[in-house]
């Protein structure tokens, strides 16, 4: 039964090989066939000899049949021989219109293709490895929040209280003031000294290093002398010469300074003047007694002092701070500078100058109503005053 089937199988499979192959050549061959008969009408046989009948396909037959009658056709109606018979052919030509079919030429295209070869890549050793390390980072979310309107503000006003302290005693507070603190390293440093080492002493030595003279040796001697610019148009240029003036020098000289003095007068009947001279009068104050005393108790005042709040901070990064190092500024303190101012006395009119500087004085304070009165009034006030 297996040999059977498969006997059967390979029929058919030869079978439908052959119909394949049979039904390709008919398609070939139909368009040969078309191409024949365009060629033959174009030809235009018919015009010359006639109607042949179907050349193609019939001549073979009917010459060998009816020899006699007719070649394949009215041949202008002539007879070779048998009887007469009129057979009617009638010849249809297929023309087949070709439909345009796309024709696809095979262009070459250069195809580049990718062949690996080996790079060599320079790797240091050791290399850098850098490692990406995640860490997680907060997001700060900004929530408003709802603010009454008008909203309390409250002022804080800082009032003084007396504390009543007994026995005060005071207590020094120091300020925190950043101060440069200098640490020091030690690195040793090492010094090679070679064993045994040579040691240089310079003793200085006088060394006579000879100087060569040549005798005679040429002496050059530059002599100035004119020389003349020829200039086609000479322009005349004005040239400032020094001047000479006269300056004035100051000579210190000495200067008559008119000072006044007083000139007795003689009067035939001199008249009393009033002169008013401050009296002191004592003056009672009102004081109640027992007073109160104020007395001054210091007290411990509390300073705030800062401290430092140690903050988390998720990622710390270093900010830098300038510190401020406190340093000694110099203060002028002004002073008074004695300044000498030279003065020209005469010994002869000592005793006048003398004189006229106490009247002058009697002038200044007092009221001249005659010239006893005005000299009391003066040397009074004068006294009174010092």
């Amino acid at each position: 039964m297996k040999l059977l089937r498969s006997s059967l199988i390979l029929a058919v499979a030869i079978s439908l090989a052959t119909a394949e192959e049979k039904a390709e050549k008919d398609t070939k061959a139909e368009p040969k066939a078309a191409e024949e008969t365009k060629r033959q009408d174009k030809r235009g046989l018919s015009e010359y000899y006639g109607d042949h009948g179907d050349l193609g396909g019939d001549f073979g037959g009917s010459f060998g049949h009816d020899l006699g009658g007719s070649s394949g056709g009215d041949q202008g109606g002539h007879d070779f021989g048998g009887h007469e018979e009129h057979v009617h052919k009638t010849i249809t030509v297929i023309k087949k219109v070709h439909v345009p079919y796309p024709v696809e030429k095979h262009i070459p295209v250069p195809v580049e293709k990718h062949v690996p070869y080996p790079v060599k890549v320079h790797v240091p050793q050791p290399y850098p490895v850098v490692k990406t390390v995640h860490f997680p980072v907060k997001e700060y979310i900004k929530v408003p929040e709802y603010i009454s309107k008008p909203y309390p503000v409250t002022k804080h006003v800082p009032v003084p209280v007396k504390v009543h302290v007994d026995n005060p005693v005071p207590v020094k507070v120091y300020e925190h003031v950043p101060y440069p603190v200098e640490k020091h390293i030690p690195v040793p440093v090492k010094v090679p000294v070679p064993h045994p080492y040579p040691v240089e002493k310079k003793v200085p030595f006088p060394v006579k290093v000879p100087v060569k003279v040549p005798v005679p040796y040429p002496v050059e001697k530059v002599i100035h002398y004119p020389v003349p610019v020829h200039v086609d148009n000479p322009v005349p240029v004005h040239v400032e010469k020094p001047v000479p003036y006269h300056v004035e020098k100051k000579v210190p000289y000495p200067v008559e300074k008119k000072i006044p003095y007083p000139v007795k007068v003689h009067v035939d009947n001199p008249v009393p003047v009033h002169v008013e001279k401050p009296v002191p009068v004592p003056v009672k104050v009102h004081v109640p007694v027992p007073y109160p005393v104020e007395k001054v108790i210091p007290y411990p005042v509390e300073k705030k002092v800062p401290i430092p709040v140690h903050v988390p901070v998720d990622r710390p990064v270093p900010v830098h701070l300038e510190k401020h190092v406190a340093h000694h500024v110099e203060k002028h303190v002004p002073y008074t500078v004695n300044v000498h101012v030279p003065t020209i006395v005469e010994h002869k009119h000592h005793e006048e100058s003398h004189h006229e500087h106490h009247e002058q004085h009697g002038e200044g304070q007092g009221h001249f109503g005659g010239f006893e009165g005005g000299l009391e009034g003066g040397f009074d006030e004068h006294e009174h005053h010092h």
